[in-house]
């Protein structure tokens, strides 16, 4: 029996650990000053300070505070699709076993067992993914798995009531209840870009029997992290916020490396966004809500060869899903300002230097 002990971040981009899946290298458009976009974000709630030229930072006032609760389960549609219903159950039972603080759960099949352990966790739940882990050999008998902590369970009790409230204050301090899910996906890019940091030195300083640690619940925790940790946290705070998202990943068809981004369903539509290379870049909005084009433009990630959600039913599922509206291609060379929520409006500057504004209504 394949047992399946790492998750999409470790089999898909397994490379990205031996690389340390390095920042984007191109050179990103630098903003210039701009003098005609609002510095409001909302009319009333929310405000957006421009700092410097080429900075803008998100403020929200406490009447522009979102009302989101922590959920358990989360998972995304592709994924649920793909690995089907008897898993996607067995994986509700081994987290509500886990905050129970039980050591076994229902399911169905030593095979369910195997890839449930070895997917879910790592992609719908980044805290469990670290302190538990399969039993191996034996963890499945008669309808029923167990599997191992890796702390005690009261010191994950309390890591757990740690974690959900820096996520839930995440998603309440930038967001709000009337968001749109386009909204809530541009709100938490601009915040993972503009307070989070690429981690150079992490898998240098890391021993290799540790690279379980290397997770989005570390990402969340310590405010950097690489390319499989933020795509994973970011990945998880659209869904906590009801936005449809997964894992995507490849490797390069220009340089050979692994890479891993976000792929998200908003209006019935698919879309790439890498807030990894997004990480301090002014606010570039080249890589948000991308086609498969504009993907494999963007360092040669070819749509056959990248893995969505997986790998259960294949490892280059690619070519299955479509990301081809291209409604958002006039952001891709800018550097966004602002953006109005009332007017449904962002500001952004082009790669020339001149001020613009895009109308997302359709999004709304």
């Amino acid at each position: 029996m394949k047992r399946l002990t790492e998750t999409l971040i470790a089999t898909v981009l397994i490379a990205a650990f031996a690389s340390g899946c390095a920042v984007n290298t191109k050179e990103v458009p630098v903003t210039v000053e701009t003098s005609s976009a609002p510095t409001l974000v909302t009319t009333v709630e929310t405000t957006v300070s421009q700092t410097t030229t080429s900075e803008t930072t998100i403020e929200a006032t406490t009447e522009a505070r979102g009302h989101f609760e922590f959920k358990p389960v989360v998972m995304s549609s592709i994924f649920r699709d793909i690995m089907g219903d008897d898993m996607c159950w067995a994986y509700e039972n081994y987290i509500n076993a886990v905050m129970a603080g039980e050591d076994e759960f229902e399911v169905k099949s030593e095979s369910d067992y195997d890839w449930m352990i070895g997917q879910f966790p790592g992609c719908f739940s980044p805290l469990f993914s670290v302190y538990t882990e399969s039993a191996y050999g034996g963890a499945y008998k008669n309808g029923k798995a167990t599997f191992k902590y890796r702390i005690p369970k009261e010191e994950l009790k309390a890591k757990e009531e740690e974690f959900e409230k820096v996520v839930t204050d995440i998603l309440n301090e930038n967001l709000r209840d009337d968001y749109s899910d386009f909204e809530k996906a541009l709100a938490l890019y601009i915040y993972i870009n503009q307070n989070y940091t690429y981690d150079h030195e992490i898998l240098e300083n890391t021993d290799p029997e540790n690279n379980y640690k290397i997770s989005g619940y570390r990402f969340l925790m310590e405010k950097k992290g690489i390319c499989s940790e933020c795509s994973c946290a970011y990945s998880y705070l659209l869904l906590q916020a009801g936005v449809d998202a997964t894992l995507a990943g490849g490797f390069s068809s220009n340089s050979g490396e692994a890479h891993g981004w976000s792929y998200v369903t908003i209006k019935g539509k698919n879309y790439h966004i890498d807030p990894t290379y997004a990480m301090g870049s002014d606010n570039f909005m080249g890589f948000f809500m991308m086609t498969d084009e504009q993907r494999e433009h963007e360092d040669g990630y070819l749509k056959k060869d990248t893995t969505i959600a997986c790998h259960y039913k294949g490892s280059q599922n690619g070519n299955l899903y479509d990301a081809d509206d291209d409604f958002f291609k006039p952001l891709w060379h800018g550097h966004l300002t602002s953006w109005d929520h009332e007017k449904k409006l962002i500001y952004y500057t082009d790669e020339d230097g001149n001020d613009k504004t895009f109308d997302y209504s359709p999004f709304a």
